[in-house]
């Protein structure tokens, strides 16, 4: 009898149980998904229903569904809370919905483990959370997205939002082509945006690295405690970019950037007039200009650290660690300032860059 009990619980198979439910609807107000222990795929049809599809097991979660006037509720939850022994041939739950994409004006996501996959939807807005799985978006229209995980990822592709918010605590967040507004952070993990365009833009991460490219933005602010930034093809209008034991990378920056990097350096390629303030403690800082006509005044000063330039400028001032110049019609202020690091300006084609 007890060899039969650990059997049944450690090594027996758990029986496929699969629930099915359409339910005719033109378009709600709310559509609210919330599932235990299970992946949910969210699909588009063109049928003016909601079709759901619940594969579980026996004791797993099970399907239910609450329809008000301008309400939809889906749920697939375990019946029985506690432990649950998941030894043998378990089936994988899963939900799948067919909707049309414009069904609701909110949607609502919610995943304690499992992935979360949705395509094709326009929403006002639009909230998904997972606990421990990965988030996929791609073409999702909506006025305002919020992505949350714990310690799962989050990938998302071709977004167009007012404000799109993401928190991924110990995962990594992976945005591509994303129209709109955005604000993020992760703690231990990293994240990568690219072909970003809108007004603003917050990015912070604790001990992990920002990578960016082709970003293009009126105001952006990048952090990161412990890690570094690292960015391509960048235009920030307004740019703020703070690192602490890590270093800051912008290659190709175009705009206006203020810079400070604690114990890490600084390396920069701007391809047009841009005002700089730059700050390192223990750091070098190094800018290569590209090839165009510069219009600024540079302020260069160290506290111990070298000085090195091959800038065409006018000299105004010159000691060993401190030169104040001009170039051009001397438009933009270059401010650098080093603690004990070097600092070295030059033109992109010169010897010091290949030194």
């Amino acid at each position: 009898m007890v060899t039969d009990i650990i059997s049944r619980i450690f090594g027996g198979t758990k029986q496929k149980v699969v629930q099915e439910e359409s339910i005719a609807i033109h378009k709600l107000s709310d559509l609210i998904i919330s599932v235990d222990s299970a992946e949910v795929e969210v699909i588009p049809h063109e049928s003016p229903s909601v079709d759901i599809k619940l594969e579980s097991f026996e004791g797993g979660p099970v399907l239910e569904t609450t329809k008000t006037d301008d309400t939809l509720l889906i749920t697939a939850k375990r019946e029985r809370q506690g432990i649950v022994f998941l030894w043998g041939n378990v089936t994988k739950c899963k939900l799948q919905l067919h909707i049309p994409v414009d069904i609701a004006d909110n949607v609502d996501i919610t995943a304690t483990s499992g992935k979360i996959t949705l395509t094709h939807l326009i929403a006002n807005t639009v909230r998904i959370m997972a606990t421990s799985g990965t988030v996929n978006l791609a073409k999702v229209t909506a006025s305002k997205l919020t992505l949350n995980t714990t310690s799962g990822k989050i990938r998302a592709k071709e977004l167009k939002t007012e404000k799109l918010s993401f928190v991924a605590n110990s995962g990594i967040a992976e945005i591509h082509s994303s129209y709109g507004n955005i604000h993020g952070s992760v703690g231990s993990g990293s994240i990568r945006l690219t072909e970003a365009k809108g007004e603003e833009l917050e990015l912070k991460a604790g001990s992990g690295k920002l990578i960016l490219r082709e970003v293009y933005m009126k105001q952006a602010t990048v952090r990161s405690n412990s890690g570094m930034i690292e960015a391509k093809s960048f235009y920030g209008e307004t740019t703020n970019a703070h690192v602490g034991s890590g270093k800051i990378s912008f290659r190709d920056f175009s705009g206006a950037l203020k810079a400070n990097a604690y114990s890490g350096n600084i390396n920069l390629s701007v391809s047009e007039n841009a005002g700089l303030d730059l700050k390192t403690g223990r750091g070098n800082i190094r800018v290569g200009f590209q090839e165009y006509e510069l219009n600024s005044v540079f302020d260069i000063k160290t506290g111990s650290g070298s000085i090195v330039t091959n800038l065409p400028m006018k000299i105004e001032q010159r000691e060993k660690h401190h030169i104040v110049g001009k170039s051009g019609y001397a438009d933009n202020l270059i401010r650098v300032r080093t603690g004990s690091g070097n600092a070295e300006l030059y033109t992109e084609k010169s010897s010091i860059m290949n030194q």
